[in-house]
């Protein structure tokens, strides 16, 4: 990282990333071409009930008790449409999934410089990497299985230990199950911590492998668990509150002509776009964090050469004009 990057802290670095807009806007591209089969798959059952109809003028008025009667209705009718449907979003969030694990290379390429991202940067960091990103994902599921589900387990065997003459709905019960939540969600968020600074490893090393990505970036966090779980909670917090946000707008707002349907999808894909963004900025948070928890390699010292005192023999420039006697 440069003078200028070091001097700025994590989150700023974040912020600022914000205005790589050709990340983002690739990021939304991509997330609404691979969403495009499914929407397409539905498209002839919408417009076969909900087009010109009495149902679809209840649903762009979002009239609040027939919209709801009618959408019903039509997942009831509609159902093997609709399995299909989610057989194909299936597939694109698979596809999804791996295209992050394919990005999250590029972007520890591209997001700690002080100059707007080059998309071929971006890919050619993404193409080198995206083999040992892949394995980091693999050992993140599968520590993640483990752990999460020895905590499942654990909290079974204690509840059932500790709970067993407790009569349904009482307080100690709903206190073991909110603390048994939480701690839940705190060990997938501190392995989701190691899994992306696995990633940003080989920024430092880049012929680490995956095993090796884990040992660096447990050592990245050491004595910084609590600043990396913050900039992942600001990102959480601010990233959701911004796309409930406009979720919560467009569901609201009635669809009543052409103008507030153009209104209605600029704001699914502005939802999109913050999504997009908010990935984008804590990358680069995450990118900036490791660089000032690494020790950058001091720069190779020029050896000057020594100077010269005296000749122990004469110079052959001056052998021809110096006395032999």
């Amino acid at each position: 990282m440069t003078e200028a990057a070091a001097s700025r802290s994590s989150l700023a670095w974040g912020l600022r990333a914000l205005g790589q807009w050709r990340l983002i806007v690739l990021l939304a591209a991509a997330t609404l071409l691979l969403a495009a089969p499914a929407a397409l798959a539905l498209w002839p059952a919408l417009d076969s009930v909900f087009g010109r109809t009495l149902a679809g003028d209840h649903v762009l008025r979002n009239h609040p008790v027939f919209a709801p009667a009618d959408v019903l209705e039509f997942l009831v009718e509609k159902k093997d449409v609709i399995a299909a449907a989610w057989r194909l979003a299936a597939g694109g969030a698979a596809l999804a999934v791996l295209f992050q694990i394919f990005c999250a290379g590029g972007f520890v390429e591209v997001l700690a410089r002080q100059d707007r991202a080059a998309i071929g940067q971006f890919f050619g960091g993404a193409v080198r990497n995206f083999w040992h990103n892949l394995k980091c994902f693999a050992i993140f599921a599968v520590s993640t299985a483990i752990v999460i589900g020895a905590w499942i387990a654990a909290v079974g065997a204690a509840s059932r230990k500790l709970l067993d003459q407790t009569p349904p709905g009482a307080s100690s019960s709903r206190a073991l199950y909110t603390a048994a939540v939480l701690v839940g969600l705190l060990l997938f968020a501190l392995l989701s911590l190691l899994h992306d600074y696995a990633r940003i490893a080989r920024r430092h090393a880049p012929a680490a492998g995956a095993w090796r990505g884990f040992g660096i970036a447990l050592r990245m966090l050491s004595g910084g668990w609590w600043r990396a779980f913050g900039l992942l909670l600001f990102w959480l917090l601010a990233g959701g509150i911004a796309w409930w946000t406009v979720i919560a707008v467009e569901w609201a707002a009635p669809a009543v002509s052409a103008a507030a349907i153009l209104a209605h999808t600029l704001l699914q894909i502005g939802a999109v776009l913050v999504r997009s963004g908010v990935r984008v900025g804590a990358w680069a948070s995450y990118v900036a964090f490791a660089d000032r928890r690494t020790p950058q390699p001091a720069a190779p010292t020029v050896m000057q050469p020594a100077p010269q005192v005296g000749r122990a023999f004469p110079s052959p420039d001056l052998v021809g004009d110096t006395p032999l006697i």
